[in-house]
């Protein structure tokens, strides 16, 4: 058997200022079996088509992966040119040998210039170029946002059911499996969406515990008790992307459209029934941090996290309201990592370790996410490559790649400084400085979700901070000009069956 398989992975914020060019992909760019080398063994959606591919005895067939860290919309002619890539190498294939059957490792909620949905546009040239009876899966993130142009062009279609997304590997393992089954015994996939007026921000999307927890323990349960039912799949949408069809949606798959159409009204009953409960918190830095200081002692730092300014959705990563409050507690035992300026990594290299600069630290790539902070005589402790391999438990194996980074003293606090961007999953953006954990009694990051998955053990407490950024959990905030502005929780939406 053998399985073509391609992959275009970026989540857009359509108010991020921040363009992916052909330039950008080219840094993460990998092709045919360059795709094996670089994610054999890592425990995210391609190392589970790899491991998964492996226990089906089939043939994998690799053409493109293309990706880059959550911002802005991707430019035309760097889209295009993925998407006649991943199509030209397949084709290929095809003609020396024939593929059964094609893997897409997809996100849901990419948006390009000319091409609002990016992902179904890839499985429509797929689709085009191989004809109605080539079976293609996909397996996407839980924040897709789920097009009719993606249902309709797609024989199989799986999202992952955690956030912290710990369930990658296996969510591609299982659509995998699926596909394979799908070959072997030529069975038909019944499917169903259920689309819910409705918009989670990702601070609200937490699914080891509250509602979310509770909504992704019924898609369990469901696909336990239904014989018929292949998987079942709650979409939480990401509604920065700012397209018409962006909003929550239940995807369901089985071996009959009773099962299919059953289960998903099951699922958009009960989740509908506790959207009230999503709600979260709203601290700002000021409480924060008030908060951090009257939790007791113990093993670990306390962590506050910046949800609004996490470069996982989006966000440039170089805001500055938080880690001024913190310069201003000037707290010893404090750290904050990390800022995105590599404007201040490179002048800290070039006055070397020991020195001590002045500049101006964050707060440039826009107007929107605080202003740079004026530092003097802060003191040079340590300069990085960047490079450190992910611990956590949402992506682990992977290396991380954040350029040239420095350490800086500003006062008590030690504060990292990065050159590219990414969301903090782990301790990492601290080891890769020469700062561990254990020295520390408040440590800053910037992210939503994610960095719990390896921080929940190892922190005594964490602490969401809600700052102005484009990824703040008040959607009021937004100008959308696609996303419909009649959802919940922007208005008291109403949805009957």
């Amino acid at each position: 058997m053998r399985i073509g398989t391609g992959a275009f992975f970026h989540e857009t914020n359509s108010f991020s200022n921040i363009p992916v060019t052909q330039e950008r992909l080219t840094l993460r760019w990998a092709e045919g079996e360059r795709i094996f080398q670089v994610y054999t063994g890592i425990k995210d959606y391609m190392g589970g088509f790899i491991g998964e591919a492996k226990q089906q005895q089939a043939e994998l067939v690799p053409s493109v992966f293309a990706r880059d860290v959550p911002c802005g919309k991707t430019q035309q002619k760097a889209i295009e040119k993925v998407r006649d890539r991943i199509v030209e190498m397949l084709m290929a294939a095809h003609a020396e040998s024939p593929l059964d059957a094609i893997a897409l490792h997809l996100h849901g909620a990419g948006v390009a210039e000319g091409y609002p949905d990016v992902d179904g546009e890839i499985i429509r040239a797929v689709r085009q170029a191989f004809g109605p009876d080539m079976p293609i899966g996909v397996v996407l993130d839980l924040h897709g946002n789920i097009t009719d142009t993606m249902m309709e062009l797609s024989d199989l279609l799986i999202g992952i059911k955690t956030y912290p997304h710990v369930d990658e590997y296996t969510a591609a393992r299982i659509m995998f499996a699926r596909l394979c089954d799908m070959v072997r015994s030529g069975y038909k996939v019944y499917k169903k969406i259920i689309r819910l007026p409705w918009h989670i921000a990702p601070a609200e999307g937490l699914t080891t515990a509250g509602p979310a927890h509770d909504v992704q323990q019924l898609l369990y349960k469901l696909e336990h008790r239904e014989e018929k039912l292949i998987q079942a799949s709650f979409f939480q949408g990401f509604p920065y992307s700012d397209i018409k069809e962006c909003g929550v949606s239940i995807v369901t798959m089985a071996l009959d459209q009773a099962t299919a159409e059953d289960t998903a009204l099951e699922i958009a009953r009960y989740a509908w029934s506790r959207r009230k409960d999503f709600a979260v918190p709203k601290y700002s830095a000021v409480e924060a941090f008030d908060m951090a200081l009257a939790v007791p002692a113990g093993p670990g730092p306390v962590v506050i996290n910046e949800s609004s300014d996490n470069t996982g959705g989006g966000t440039p990563g170089d805001g500055t309201y938080l880690l001024r409050e913190m310069l201003e507690r000037n707290l010893p035992g404090t750290a904050f990592g990390y800022i995105y300026d590599p404007e201040v990594a490179q002048l800290a290299a070039k006055a070397g370790i020991g020195a001590k600069i002045s500049c101006k630290l964050g707060g440039k790539m826009d107007n929107l996410h605080g202003d740079p902070i004026e530092l003097k005589d802060a003191y040079v402790k340590c300069i990085s490559d960047g490079v450190f391999v992910n611990h956590s438990p949402k992506g682990g194996g992977n290396t991380v790649r954040l350029g040239l980074s420095a350490c800086l003293v500003v006062g008590n606090v030690d504060v990292v400084v990065s050159s590219d961007r990414t969301q903090a999953t782990d301790d990492g953006v601290f080891r890769m400085v020469g700062l561990f954990k254990d020295e520390y009694q408040i440590v800053a990051v910037k992210s939503s979700q994610h960095f719990k998955a390896w921080w929940a053990d190892r922190s005594r407490a964490m602490i969401p901070c809600e700052t102005p950024g484009i990824q703040c959990a008040d959607l009021s905030c937004f100008d959308f000009k696609f996303a419909d502005p009649s959802y919940y929780p922007l208005q008291d939406a109403t949805w009957e069956v």
